[in-house]
């Protein structure tokens, strides 16, 4: 008997020495975790932000690069030519259309991040619809319109009408102000780059 009552007084001291060492988290501790966690999510959501429109803008542009390549084999064998157009609304995205020479859809449509838009290497604004078109040879042909923009061997602008010899650029940007250009070379090859004065 006086061994079973020893027996639960030390059980029960050893259940309030578990109860005491098992106590909550505090309030302070609680709110030092919060301010933590509020100061990283400051400095890493517009990081994130910034990362995720670069990613959209070289997505973008990649996907267009692609799109002009098949373009280009298009035109070959199919024995036509091919007219790449981009045109970008006021306050719409830039859509691309891939006609041949009848008129014919080659590649369907492709509408562009909404947050990437077309601009000159400066940020500037242009004029659209581009257009750039593939004989059937799948060479680069001048089409005569006054909105593209032609560059020079170094990557600067030519300031006059594109002609059959110029490497012809489009240049994009995002939100940021961050710019790719994708430049298409007489000889139809294309190439992109986060602009500067890249020419091919």
């Amino acid at each position: 008997m006086f061994v079973d009552s020893l027996t639960k007084q030390r059980k029960t001291k050893r259940m309030s020495y578990r109860l005491k060492s098992m106590s909550g988290v505090s309030l302070i501790e609680t709110v030092v975790v919060i301010a933590i966690i509020g100061i990283l999510a400051a400095i890493g959501v517009p990081n994130f932000l910034d990362w995720n429109r670069q990613a959209k803008l070289k997505s973008a542009v990649t996907n267009l690069y692609g799109q002009l390549s098949l373009a280009r084999m298009s035109a070959i064998n199919q024995n036509t030519s091919v007219t790449i157009t981009l045109s970008q609304p006021a306050a719409s995205p830039i859509t691309v259309t891939f006609l041949n020479s009848a008129g014919g859809t080659v590649l369907p449509a492709l509408t562009l991040d909404s947050e990437v838009s077309l601009a000159t290497s400066s940020n500037g604004a242009v004029t659209s619809p581009q257009d750039i078109q593939f004989n059937a040879m799948g060479l680069r042909k001048d089409t005569g319109n006054a909105n593209n923009l032609c560059v020079t061997s170094t990557g600067a602008y030519t300031g006059g009408a594109c002609t059959a010899t110029s490497n012809q650029a489009l240049n994009f940007k995002n939100t940021k102000d961050v710019n790719y250009r994708l430049v298409v070379l007489p000889t139809g090859k294309s190439s992109f780059c986060v602009v500067g004065t890249c020419a091919q």
